[in-house]
């Protein structure tokens, strides 16, 4: 059973209705049942009534109506939580990824592979995202630590699962809004394959991922990722701290005595005083770093109700 996951906010009901529309036409190819797993990510507009009309007409399909706005990889680990499938498929609302690309992506993983990830061509967005989203690929990329694994599109929101892999992120906590790193972590086996990327519909409304929102998810993986960076930053810094404090004592009795002019001292403490500071910089920085991965006080998601047809039965072709 194929299950497809698409996180939605306040994309109208043109958007949902087509994107149905396209999904349907493509599991109407498939011989495996499926469902359709929309989580909506506290639209407040025409967005989820479109949906619960969708889904009163289509069993396949169900509803996630989230209580507020918990972001798009909280609506994408809502829906892997809720998965029936063997088989997940994620993909954005606004056909920008082709449905008809879905044969191709869940491939691999009849034969093997546990992680098919999905790499854009021809990209259509404009120039300042796409650098954007290349430059936090190469950077996120370079700090999976998984040798052999070089993403090349990290930020492709067109990707396919084995389900043991989609369901075993939930352990992550708060680390899973970093869904691609961590399922190639998780993976056993990963391939990529290049899907049609189209132009964004008129009628969408504009993305939710601009190029500053890219880097701050960059610099949030970045600080979740660095592990005792800012402990070590703290050791070399207090040892810098004190090998300062010496050479000043050192240089000022040479001063005393005659032996050496004051620049040396002086030089010696303003070293201390700086290396001091990033000491400090860095007790602060694993106490903060610590704090921010083990409390917290907001939920990941949280789900008001779910809209769903009791005990349909998931046929490919809606029947």
């Amino acid at each position: 059973m194929i299950s497809i996951v698409i996180p939605v906010f306040n994309n109208g009901a043109a958007m949902v209705r087509e994107c149905h529309a396209a999904l349907g036409a493509t599991l109407a190819t498939l011989s495996e049942p499926a469902e359709i797993i929309f989580v909506d990510d506290g639209s407040r507009d025409d967005t989820l009534e479109a949906l619960k009309a969708i889904q009163r007409a289509d069993p396949r399909v169900r509803v996630l109506e989230f209580a507020a706005n918990f972001g798009q990889h909280a609506a994408f680990s809502a829906g892997f939580d809720a998965i029936r499938g063997d088989v997940v498929v994620t993909m954005d609302v606004d056909l920008q990824a082709d449905p008809a690309d879905i044969p191709r992506m869940i491939a691999p993983l009849r034969n093997g592979y546990d992680l098919v990830s999905g790499v854009r061509t021809n990209r259509r967005d404009p120039a300042m995202r796409r650098l954007a989203s290349r430059v936090v690929t190469r950077l996120v990329s370079s700090m999976t630590g998984m040798p052999g694994v070089k993403l090349r599109d990290v930020g492709c929101p067109f990707n396919a699962f084995t389900a043991d892999v989609a369901k075993s992120l939930s352990a992550f906590g708060e680390l899973r809004r970093f869904l691609k790193p961590l399922a190639v972590r998780v993976a056993r086996s990963v391939t990529e394959v290049e899907v049609v990327h189209r132009q964004r519909a008129t009628h969408h409304v504009r993305t939710s991922y601009s190029g500053t929102r890219l880097l701050r998810l960059f610099m949030d993986f970045f600080v979740n990722s660095i592990g005792d960076l800012f402990a070590w930053l703290f050791a070399l810094a207090s040892a810098a701290t004190a090998a300062g404090a010496i050479a000043f004592v050192v240089f000022a009795v040479m001063h005393l005595a005659g032996m050496a002019g004051p620049r040396f001292a002086l030089t010696a403490l303003a070293g201390t005083f700086v290396m001091a500071l990033i000491a400090l910089l860095g007790l602060v920085g694993d106490y903060t770093q610590r704090i921010y991965r083990q409390s917290s006080g907001r939920p990941f998601y949280l789900i008001r109700r779910v809209h769903e047809t009791p005990g349909a039965a998931a046929d490919p072709r809606g029947r």
